[in-house]
This record gives structure tokens, C-alpha cells and sequence, in this order.
């Protein structure tokens, strides 16, 4: 596996942090898109907040799909999409920001 680089030809973050793009739940919609039509799996999610000058983790809103490489097999680029779409689906707050871990298998 290797990491799947999308800034420049994917869809613009919400916010850069540090060089960090950071979505917010719409946006984050938008990359799962542009994963699924390039074959790219979500190894997993963290959901910050920004507050002031912090970026302050919610413990909340962290997702680990590392566990479906095995599971899943040769579906796991699908089924971590799948997943993860799920996971953005059951935040409730908008104002939660998300750093998505992607690679290409």
C-alpha cells in the first residue's frame, strides 16, 4: 500500500493546518467520491474542532479501518469506502473537521 496523494488534482480541502487538509463533512463527502473513481481506500479518520488557535482532537470522531485490509481482502478499498461513508454520516456536529489517512493498494 502506498499513500494516496490528492492535493492539486482532488477536491480542494476545507482548511490546511500545518499542510494538513482538513474536511469538513460535505467536503469529506467529495473526496470519498474522487476515492471511489480512482480506487482509493480509507485507512482511517480523525475529527478535530479548531478553537482559536488549536486544533483540538475529538475522541469521538475517530475511525480505524485498518482491520478490513484483512477482512475485506481484495474488497477493501470498496468496503473502507463504504465504512467510512457510514462514519461521516453518523457525525452529528458540523463543525467538525476530518483528516482522512488514504492509500492505494
Amino acid at each position: 500500500m502506498n499513500d494516496f496523494i490528492f492535493l492539486g488534482v482532488g477536491p480542494e480541502p476545507t482548511r490546511l493546518w500545518g499542510g494538513t487538509p482538513l474536511f469538513n463533512l460535505i467536503d469529506g463527502i467529495k473526496l470519498l467520491r474522487f476515492c471511489e473513481e480512482h480506487n482509493a481506500a480509507v485507512l482511517g479518520i480523525e475529527g478535530f474542532k479548531v478553537i482559536g488557535d488549536k486544533r483540538v482532537p475529538d475522541l469521538g470522531c475517530i475511525a480505524d479501518f485498518s482491520t478490513l485490509v484483512v477482512a475485506a481482502g481484495e474488497n477493501f478499498p470498496e468496503v473502507s469506502r463504504k465504512s467510512a461513508r457510514c462514519f461521516i454520516d453518523s457525525i452529528l456536529d458540523d463543525d467538525i473537521l476530518l483528516e482522512f489517512v488514504l492509500v492505494k493498494t
